[in-house]
């Protein structure tokens, strides 16, 4: 009896481990779906997982079920790809809805539609704004699009330049049912063209943020936080007053919870120095005013904490800003990758990427996985494009052009008081390099009631591993189950890898020149 008793104990256990146990399940790949398709992780919709592709030319909403088969296909006939300048998408449990911006002649619109359960059109398109005098055939992005951290907002906006004189800020404001709330065009003094806007962000009740970058001769550019307030009525500059730190890709955070908005940035006290330390500014919402700046000096302690190497003086040169984490007493995570690249000719630093680093684009607002875009290499032509998957079309890596290496390696994490003093530094060991691509290196992430986990892939002695780390909201830093990889010859994307629910993710691979998808859970 004991023994049954046991028996049935341990069966009941390996039973659970198995139901709750790390795994992932491979989507066949469709024969359309070749290394140049564009494609977008949407999430999963009623009980299925939606990812849209463009295809040489042709637009598709591709429904998966659970076990990642692919169950239908819908075409976007309502978009016309040749003229599309952009599209973004806002994933709900029970719809989809499609922002997209065309141009007919000198004129860019910006339209939005809804799809259905079905991936079917629910109405019509309706055109939401649009924009004269734009040259035919560039192609360009007028548009962009955010969504309020509850979900409950959304703005589309768009930037105005021509005018020396002022930067003309236009912003719809829409509801969560895409209905117009508020309509609003800001006016922004400006000296002269030398002023610029970026890195905008919106807080859930609708105000609009942003940073304006002032060029200055032989000198960094002068920093400052805009509020622009959800009604357009009032303009708020509040400069970052630094004079003797050299600020380095400057993040903004907006923490909803305490209505603060959180600026971080790397600095170094010389020009092509070493960083020195993390500089943090925050500006409270209400008051409208910095309420505290705190500029943190790593100690030899702290650097030895990222890196192995004896000189500690440089470790912090190759570390880049990805994200913030708030907590709920007003701390916060700053999360950082260490990335560098080489060539055959030459070794690039952290300032040939200067003011914008690895996962920086200042005008990519909106960018589905990862906030900040992609690395710093790109920035400046180097290495492939978005779309640009086959490891033999960098156009740098042959013909007498420089082969490049790619490293992405060890992940910071540095935690914040509300007062911005650093309280600790964890750090998660991994290495990475790639030749003339940069998709297959990085790592994914994924945010749940457990903390925040971190997935990255790994090789070793032939075996493809997706290792799993989760930083628990104690502040532990605790190392899952490994998720081993069967299939040969995959080449897994975790820098592509999309949250589509508390505890799963679709992560893209190519094979043999083809783009395919699998769902990952964890615990």
């Amino acid at each position: 009896m004991k023994k049954s008793f046991l028996t049935i104990s341990l069966s009941l256990l390996l039973g659970l481990q198995f139901l709750f146990a790390q795994s992932y399940e491979v989507a066949g790949i469709e024969k359309s779906d070749k290394e140049d398709m564009q494609y977008e992780v949407l999430g999963k919709v009623g009980n299925r997982y939606w990812i849209y592709k463009n295809v040489g030319g042709v637009a598709t909403i591709a429904q998966y079920n659970d076990r990642m088969q692919l169950v239908k296909q819908n075409d976007l006939s309502f978009i016309k790809t040749t003229n599309l300048n952009g599209i973004e998408f806002i994933t709900n449990a029970n719809n989809v809805y499609v922002f997209f911006q065309f141009q007919v002649k000198a004129t860019v619109y910006a339209a939005v539609a809804e799809l259905n359960t079905d991936g079917l059109l629910v109405g019509s398109p309706r055109i939401v704004d649009s924009a004269d005098k734009i040259k035919p055939g560039t192609g360009v992005k007028v548009f962009n699009l955010l969504e309020s951290e509850d979900r409950q907002k959304m703005v589309i906006f768009s930037v105005n330049t021509t005018n020396a004189n002022a930067i003309k800020v236009r912003a719809i404001t829409l509801n969560k049912n895409i209905e117009n709330i508020n309509d609003a065009e800001i006016s922004i003094n400006s000296t002269d063209k030398k002023s610029s806007l970026s890195d905008f962000a919106l807080d859930n009740n609708g105000n609009l943020f942003c940073l304006r970058n002032v060029t200055q001769t032989n000198m960094p550019p002068a920093v400052s936080l805009l509020y622009l307030s959800a009604s357009g009525a009032e303009v708020v500059e509040s400069s970052i007053l630094n004079n003797s730190l050299l600020l380095d890709e400057i993040r903004v955070k907006i923490d909803n919870k305490t209505g603060h908005v959180i600026l971080n940035s790397y600095y170094a006290t010389t020009q092509k120095g070493n960083i020195e330390g993390l500089y943090s500014y925050i500006w409270d919402i209400n008051t409208k005013q910095e309420i505290l700046t705190n500029s943190n000096r790593f100690t030899d302690a702290v650097r030895s904490l990222v890196t192995n190497k004896r000189n500690l003086k440089g470790a912090f040169d190759m570390f880049y800003l990805d994200k913030v984490s708030t907590q709920a007493d007003g701390s916060f995570v700053v999360v950082s990758e260490a990335a560098a690249s080489y060539s055959n000719r030459n070794m690039f630093s952290r300032w040939d990427y200067f003011y914008g680093g690895p996962f920086y684009n200042p005008f990519m607002f909106n960018y589905w996985n990862r906030p900040f875009g992609f690395y710093p290499w790109a920035r400046f032509g180097w290495g492939p494009s978005l779309f640009m998957w086959n490891r033999w079309m960098n156009p740098y890596a042959s013909f007498g052009y420089p082969s490049v290496t790619y490293n992405a390696n060890n992940i910071a994490l540095l935690s914040f008081d509300i007062k911005g003093n650093l309280q600790w530094v964890k750090t998660i060991d991994k290495k990475q390099t790639d030749q003339n691509v940069d998709q297959f290196i990085g790592y994914g992430s994924i945010e749940n009631e457990a903390g925040m986990s971190f997935v990255y892939h790994q090789k070793q002695k032939g075996v493809h591993q997706l290792i799993v780390n989760t930083l628990s909201k104690e502040g532990q830093l605790l190392k899952g189950n490994s998720i081993i990889l069967n299939e040969k010859n995959y080449e897994w994307m975790p820098k592509s890898l999309k949250q589509v629910g508390a505890h799963e993710a679709i992560l893209p691979y190519q094979f043999k020149n083809k783009i395919g998808f699998a769902k990952i859970q964890i615990k």
